[in-house]
């Protein structure tokens, strides 16, 4: 059941970004309606871990970061945070969830501390797995220091720089 469920939501995340669904962040469409099956994902284990994958990645890559932020704040999930070694989409799904924290504190200055605190707890997991040599994360990482350091209101030439060095970094693969 959870195999067919966590299929689901990940083929429907391809149709809202193929857009063959009229919704970009919530997931109803040909392969599973987010409404009728919201009892499935609002239990814990896989399910829930996939759905909020899911809704995570796509709040982050059709630009609704506070929603992607709001995942992140409010369901908590530390245990997923500690999820380290096999799993393949872990640092994936860190990374967007720490650039959606990172966009939503440089724009809801009420709660900046709390989505800063989160984004600089995840952004600390994907350095160590940088320093532990994980190919899979420069390109994150250094796209991550940009948006720290855009937080930080540092000079914008710097900020800048950061920026072309991440794009860079993400061309090479």
């Amino acid at each position: 059941k959870d195999q067919g469920s966590s299929l689901r939501m990940h083929w429907q995340l391809c149709l809202n970004l193929m857009g063959s669904s009229s919704n970009t962040v919530e997931f109803s469409g040909k392969a599973m309606n987010e409404k009728e099956d919201v009892i499935d994902v609002t239990l814990t284990g896989p399910s829930h871990v996939t759905f909020l994958y899911v809704k995570t990645v796509a709040s982050s890559l059709f630009g609704r970061y506070e929603l992607g932020a709001h995942l992140a704040i409010e369901k908590g999930d530390l245990e997923y945070l500690k999820i380290k070694g096999g799993v393949p989409f872990s640092k994936v799904f860190w990374f967007h969830r720490c650039l959606c924290l990172y966009a939503t504190a440089r724009t809801n200055k009420t709660k900046k501390k709390q989505f800063k605190a989160q984004a600089k707890r995840i952004h600390k997991e994907l350095t160590n797995a940088l320093k532990n040599k994980n190919p899979n994360v420069p390109h994150h990482a250094s796209l991550l220091n940009a948006e720290k350091a855009a937080l930080a209101q540092k000079k914008n030439q710097d900020v800048k720089k950061l920026y072309n060095d991440a794009i860079t970094m993400s061309a090479r693969g």
